[in-house]
């Protein structure tokens, strides 16, 4: 965006300065011709006043006055009868040049002429004044004055150089005070940026800081303030809530647990409703204890560190393996053995925990889950990937939302909140968790950490077959 308003405040200042400076050099242009053709128009109107005598008489002085005056200003000047033939000149030559034939024809039509209005520095012709001359008010020939104008375009020229160079350097300027007032400009939208993306990351108590800027950058950014305060409540009251309501719940569940146990002996055709009471229980029990760990993992302010995602990953299969191999899952671990990343202590091991439960239980007996690690495009993975019924790309879109359970996954033991405490710890450290589709069949779920160095050393590959 900074570029875009540089670019365009530069072209504006060029695109005005252009349209000051051309009419600016054209004006420069007429008033050097000007000069030149008043005062070549005066010098012309003597000799006009001299060749009417001349025409009708004697010629030996015209011819005298006119050689001296080319030898002082090193202008020539002719004149022309009424046959177009050149009875007088400053010099040996009596020929009409080039573009002197026309304002000569005007002349002797008793009309003053020249050769334009503006003589441009890549315009090497001479520059001719034609006056008629009359004597008796009538037009018996033509005066002519032919000025070389190199001193003239020389002059123009340094002019429109100096021209050029004033607005080379205006425009330089002008860029260079145009970052100020980009930075002045853009301030707000900066501070803006930065508390969007704090708050995006979970930091629901950031804000724009108040600075100068635009009056209608200014007003957003504090009805942008005001929308976080009201957000930062709304979520606050709704941790609150969904903190203490499981908290609540928790005694009297417990209590009423203890006492359907305690029930002892019930009536045969009431044994079986005797067990689905607390087996219903037991459920809520499990949803309270998520709910709570779903207002912490949303709630804890999150401290980063390095650890080690090689190391967690050997742990957590380790410890599943054996509960893996009675429910007739084959758990296995691959990729690096090795390989450091930011995380909040603690956070990758529970996300596995959930993962790994998860994909054990619907891959079914005789299934097997592989836990990859590796680094890809600068981020450390952990992907957890089953060979079960695994889940359309819809049902993968809604999987990480609270509550949210499979068709094919009802009668399945869970509270819906496995997936999305994983998500929501991944993100608030900084790291990206997805669900994907596993080839030829299954669940994917990766968990991508930001890669950091560990004392300059690279990545380990595993040791071969390690399982």
């Amino acid at each position: 965006m900074r570029r875009r308003i540089a670019v365009v405040f530069r072209s504006l200042i060029a695109l005005t300065l252009v349209c000051l400076a051309v009419p600016f050099a054209i004006s420069t242009a007429r008033n050097n011709t000007q000069r030149l053709v008043l005062d070549r128009q005066s010098d012309t109107e003597h000799f006009a006043q001299m060749a009417g005598t001349a025409l009708s008489g004697e010629r030996g002085g015209l011819a005298q006055e006119l050689a001296r005056y080319q030898n002082l200003y090193g202008v020539r000047t002719l004149v022309v009868a009424r046959d177009g033939l050149v009875v007088a000149s400053s010099s040996a030559d009596r020929s009409l040049g080039p573009g002197m034939a026309e304002q000569a024809t005007a002349a002797l039509f008793g009309e003053r002429a020249t050769s334009g209005e503006i003589v441009w520095p890549w315009d090497s012709r001479p520059y001719v004044v034609a006056i008629p001359v009359f004597v008796g008010g009538e037009c018996v020939g033509a005066a002519l004055t032919v000025s070389p104008t190199k001193e003239l375009r020389t002059r123009i020229l340094d002019q429109w150089t100096v021209l050029l160079l004033v607005g080379v350097g205006v425009i330089v300027l002008a860029g260079i005070m145009v970052e100020p007032v980009i930075r002045w400009i853009l301030r707000p939208v900066r501070t803006l940026h930065r508390a969007a993306t704090s708050i995006a990351a979970g930091e629901l108590t950031a804000r724009a800081e108040p600075c100068s800027g635009p009056p209608e950058l200014r007003s957003l950014a504090e009805a942008f303030n005001t929308m976080g305060d009201t957000i930062e409540r709304l979520i606050a009251r709704q941790r609150v809530f969904v903190a203490h309501a499981s908290h609540q719940l928790r005694t009297p569940l417990a209590v009423l647990h203890l006492q359907l146990e305690e029930l002892g002996y019930v009536h045969p055709p009431a044994a079986p409703g005797l067990g689905i009471c607390v087996e219903e229980v037991d459920r809520l029990s499990r949803v309270c204890e998520g709910l709570l760990a779903f207002g912490r993992a949303e709630s804890d302010s999150v401290l980063l560190c390095r650890e080690d995602v090689g190391t967690v990953v050997r742990e957590r299969v380790s410890a599943w393996r054996s509960l893996a191999a009675r429910r007739g899952v084959r758990l296995e671990r691959r990729g690096e053995a090795s390989l450091t990343a930011e995380s909040s202590e603690g956070m990758l091991a529970q996300v596995l925990d959930a993962l790994i439960d998860n994909a054990i239980k619907f891959s079914g007996r005789g299934g097997t889950v592989t836990v990859h690690v590796g680094d890809e495009d600068g981020w450390a993975e952990a992907r957890v990937v089953d060979d079960g019924p695994g889940l359309p790309a819809e049902a993968r879109a809604k999987a990480t939302e609270p509550f949210w359970r499979g068709r094919d996954s009802q009668n399945i033991d869970g509270t819906g909140l496995g997936l999305t405490i994983c998500a929501t710890l991944v993100t608030r450290a900084g790291g990206r968790f997805d669900l994907l589709e596993a080839f030829p069949r299954g669940l994917e779920a990766r968990v991508r950490l930001r890669r950091v160095a560990a004392g300059g050393a690279e990545a380990v590959p595993a040791v071969e077959g390690e399982s």
